[in-house]
Order: C-alpha cells, then sequence, then structure tokens
C-alpha cells in the first residue's frame, strides 16, 4: 500500500501562500450575504462612478445602476485564465440584474436584522477586502511586467512533458472515509487486502461510513513524484490519497496517454507564468516591505 498526497500543479494561487483562507461557508445563502455584505464595505470607492452611470432599477429607492450590473457579468464571466469577455445578450444581462435586485433584498432585510453587526460575519467582510485590495495592488505591479511571450510558453511545455505532451490519466475507485476513522488497524487491513471490495466488507464490519466512487486525475493535478509512484504502481493496487478532513482509501484501475499539445496548453500555461510571476513579485515586495518597516512581536507566543 503506498501513501500520496495529490495538489494541483496549475492551480497554485497566492493567497494561498500570503493570505490564510478564510474558514468554509455554511451554505449558499450565507456565502451571498457575506458577497452582498463585502460590496457595502468596498463601494465607496467607486461612489462617483455610481453617480454617473445609468440606473437600470430601484429598490425601495435604492438604485442599481449600469456601472454594478457591467461589474457584476465581469465578475461572473471571468474564466480559468483570467480573461473577461464582454457581455451583450440581453437575456443574460437581464438575469444578471434580477440576481443584483434580490441580492439587494436580501441584503436590506440582513441588515434590518443586524447581520451585518455579527462579529464573524465583520470578520469576514475585512479579510475579503484585505484580500481583495492585495490581489489588485499585486495585479498593477505584474501588469508592468507584460503577458508571458511565445518563448516563455514554449519553454514551459518543452520542460514539463509530464503535464501535457505525456499527460496521463488515472482512473481511480476510491473509499472515502472521515480522517478519524483511519486507523492502525484499517492500515494493516489495507496492506494486506488485494482488492477495495475486501476493504469495503471490512469497513461494514467495523460500521465504518464511506462513500464509493470513481475518479479519473490527470499527472497534471498531481506532484511530479506521486504521478510518477502511480505510473509505476500498476493496476489494481490499493493506496491511500488525503483530501483535507477526508481519506480516500483508493485501488488503480486504469492508466491512460492524455497528451495535449502546446497550442491546446498555451492559455493554461500563460495563466500559471502569470500566477508564479505574481508569486515572485508578492515575495520580492514583502520582502521589500520587511526590511523598511518596523514589526513588533508583542504576544510571547509569537515566532
Amino acid at each position: 500500500m503506498n501513501y500520496v498526497k495529490p495538489r494541483s500543479c496549475l492551480q497554485d494561487n497566492v493567497f494561498r501562500l500570503f493570505i490564510e483562507p478564510s474558514p468554509p461557508l455554511r451554505n449558499v445563502a450565507w456565502l451571498m450575504l457575506l458577497v452582498a455584505l463585502s460590496v457595502v464595505n468596498l463601494s465607496a470607492c467607486n461612489d462617483h462612478q455610481e453617480v454617473t452611470s445609468k440606473i437600470l432599477a430601484t429598490v425601495n429607492g435604492e438604485a442599481i445602476t449600469a456601472h454594478q450590473l457591467d461589474a457584476e457579468l465581469r465578475f461572473a464571466n471571468s474564466n480559468s485564465t483570467g480573461k473577461v469577455t464582454q457581455v451583450t445578450d440581453p437575456a443574460v444581462r437581464k438575469q444578471a440584474l434580477e440576481t443584483l435586485i434580490n441580492r439587494r433584498l436580501l441584503l436590506t432585510e440582513a441588515v434590518r436584522q443586524k447581520v451585518d453587526r455579527n462579529p464573524e460575519v465583520i470578520d469576514f467582510i475585512e479579510r475579503f477586502r484585505t484580500q481583495v485590495i492585495v490581489q489588485a495592488f499585486l495585479d498593477s505591479m505584474v501588469a508592468n511586467t507584460g503577458k508571458p511571450s511565445n518563448v516563455e510558453i514554449d519553454e514551459y511545455f518543452n520542460a514539463h512533458p509530464e503535464l501535457f505532451a505525456q499527460r496521463k490519466i488515472f482512473d481511480i475507485q476510491q473509499l472515502s472515509i472521515a480522517s478519524q476513522d483511519y486507523s492502525v488497524a484499517l492500515k494493516q487491513m489495507m496492506d494486506k487486502a488485494s482488492s477495495l471490495d475486501q476493504i469495503a466488507l471490512w469497513l461494514d464490519a467495523k460500521k465504518i461510513a464511506y462513500i464509493q466512487t470513481t475518479r479519473s486525475y490527470t499527472s497534471a493535478e498531481m506532484p511530479t513524484e506521486t504521478a510518477s509512484n502511480l505510473r509505476s504502481l500498476g493496476r489494481n493496487r490499493l493506496f491511500i490519497l488525503e483530501d483535507g478532513d477526508q481519506t480516500l482509501l483508493c485501488a488503480l484501475k486504469d492508466v491512460r496517454d492524455s497528451p495535449l499539445t502546446n497550442q491546446a496548453s498555451a492559455a493554461q500555461i500563460e495563466h500559471y507564468l502569470f500566477v508564479e510571476k505574481m508569486q515572485r513579485v508578492a515575495v520580492t515586495e514583502i520582502t521589500k516591505l520587511r526590511s523598511s518597516s518596523k514589526i513588533d512581536y508583542v504576544a510571547t507566543s509569537a515566532p
């Protein structure tokens, strides 16, 4: 049995390095409310634009403007490469306007019920506000350095065949259990079992809840060492993946070739190089700012 921990090589986010992620939200309605409140907290920056923008609707006397609608569509229409295309479809714009109206209604009622004074909400808004401002600052710095060139994209493509030209797809059968249910006894069972069916019977006997699925991963979604280990592991061999608070008991069912051409992967590489450049810019800027700033650690437990 092997223990591997997958991580996407092409989905790194600068905030994962420099800003601790916020705790998961309880549900979609909670997310909508927090986003709405966050927009209110940030709206002062756009007061002049709102005054001069065409009013599309009013909700209890409060205006929703064309500028707000365009911002909503830009946010909703940004794709994985970070590029935004203009939305002109009247039906889509109408639907987005209705979304803004619904959100404004929810926001008004939430404020009436003093949800905006909840300490947890206040903390989240401040974290969200910080992330937006820092991201905009880094974006402005990176924008001055220009887009990755075709030469840089070609070099990255050729330097990482495991992600593109020699990309593999791994079909993996999984039994997902809560991490606290993974025990020494279960590890020993995984070591000697020859199939996940045996593991499932063992879990049933121990009354351990699990969810059985089959998933496919590409080698681009894993560290190179992990993908290499899976290629050499062989079909039907058992191993473990870690996924947050879940432990995945796995069997490798198949390995398939799934190559990408330079042209097909160019946008993905360009985005990755942009994020990589942003990380370098952030490290350089943080180093400079820390050297020129006075930082005092007050708490005795501080590093």
